[in-house]
C-alpha cells in the first residue's frame, strides 16, 4: 500500500489522471461507470490501475461496491484490447482482475469502517491500493494500525520549483514558439514572477498559464512578460504575494 499527501492544488489529482490514463479510460464513461465497448480506442498496454474516488456521504459498503465494480468495468474493457476480435472462453471463465492497483483520490472522505474494508479486500491478494488526501491523511490512517503497517511507502507532494515552472511554461507556450531562456534576464523575470504570484502551486500555475495563452493569442505576441502574466492574474481569482 501506499500514500501520498500534499495541499490543495499541488497536482496530486492530476498525477493520478496521467498514471492511469484515467481521462482516456473515462472516455468510454457511461454515469460514472464505464461503459465496455467494443474495443477501446487507445492503447490500454501496461495499463493495470483505476482511479476512484469517494462522494463524501458513500457508506464503507457501497466505497467497495463502488471499487469492485470499477475493477470489473476496467478488467473488461482491458479484455476487449487484449483480444478484440473474440475472447476466449478460458480467459472469461478465468475472470482475471487486471486492475490490480485502485488509487483512491480525497481519502479523507472515507468513514472509518471503509478504511477496514479496504484492508479486508488488500489481505485477499490480488489488489493493492495507494491513498491519495490533504495533510493529515497520514495521521487519519495513523488510527488504523493493522492497515498503516501495511503501508509500504509515503509521499508528498510539494509546491513546483523554478525548473518545474520552466517546464510548464515551455509546455504551454510551444504552439505559440515561446521557450524559456535560462540566459534571458525577461524569461527568467517571468518565472519568478509566476512562482511569486502562486507559489509553485500547480493549479494556480495552469490557470494563469491558460490566462496568459489566451491574451497572447488574441494580442499576436510571441514572449510571455510580466506584463502579460500581471494582466491574466487581474482576470483571475489570484491575490498578489
Amino acid at each position: 500500500m501506499g500514500l501520498c499527501y500534499g495541499p490543495a492544488g499541488a497536482g496530486k489529482t492530476e498525477s493520478a489522471i496521467h498514471y492511469t490514463k484515467w481521462d482516456q479510460v473515462t472516455k468510454n464513461a457511461k454515469s460514472k461507470y464505464i461503459s465496455v465497448q467494443p474495443q477501446p480506442n487507445f492503447s490500454m498496454k501496461g495499463l493495470h490501475s483505476v482511479l476512484y474516488t469517494p462522494s463524501i456521504l458513500a457508506q464503507a459498503k457501497h466505497v467497495i461496491q463502488e471499487i469492485e465494480h470499477t475493477q470489473k468495468q476496467f478488467s473488461l474493457l482491458k479484455e476487449k484490447f487484449l483480444y478484440p476480435d473474440e475472447i476466449p472462453m478460458h480467459v472469461r471463465e478465468e475472470n482475471r482482475n487486471f486492475a490490480e492497483l485502485v488509487i483512491i483520490d480525497e481519502a479523507e472522505r472515507l468513514k472509518p469502517q471503509a478504511f477496514e474494508l479496504i484492508r479486508e479486500l488488500y489481505d485477499k491478494g490480488g489488489t493493492t491500493f495507494i491513498f491519495i488526501g490533504m495533510p493529515g491523511i497520514d495521521k487519519i490512517i495513523e488510527r488504523y494500525p493493522q492497515l498503516y503497517s501495511r503501508v509500504g511507502f509515503v509521499h508528498q507532494f510539494k509546491n513546483l520549483g523554478k525548473n518545474e515552472v520552466e517546464f510548464l511554461i515551455n509546455k504551454h507556450f510551444s504552439k505559440l514558439g515561446v521557450n524559456i531562456d535560462q540566459a534571458d534576464f525577461g524569461d527568467q523575470e517571468s518565472v519568478s514572477t509566476i512562482i511569486r504570484m502562486t507559489n509553485g502551486n500547480f493549479r494556480l500555475i495552469n490557470r494563469l498559464l491558460k490566462q496568459s495563452y489566451r491574451i497572447m493569442q488574441v494580442n499576436c505576441m510571441a514572449s510571455l512578460t510580466t506584463e502579460i502574466i500581471e494582466a491574466a492574474r487581474k482576470c483571475l481569482l489570484i491575490g498578489e504575494c
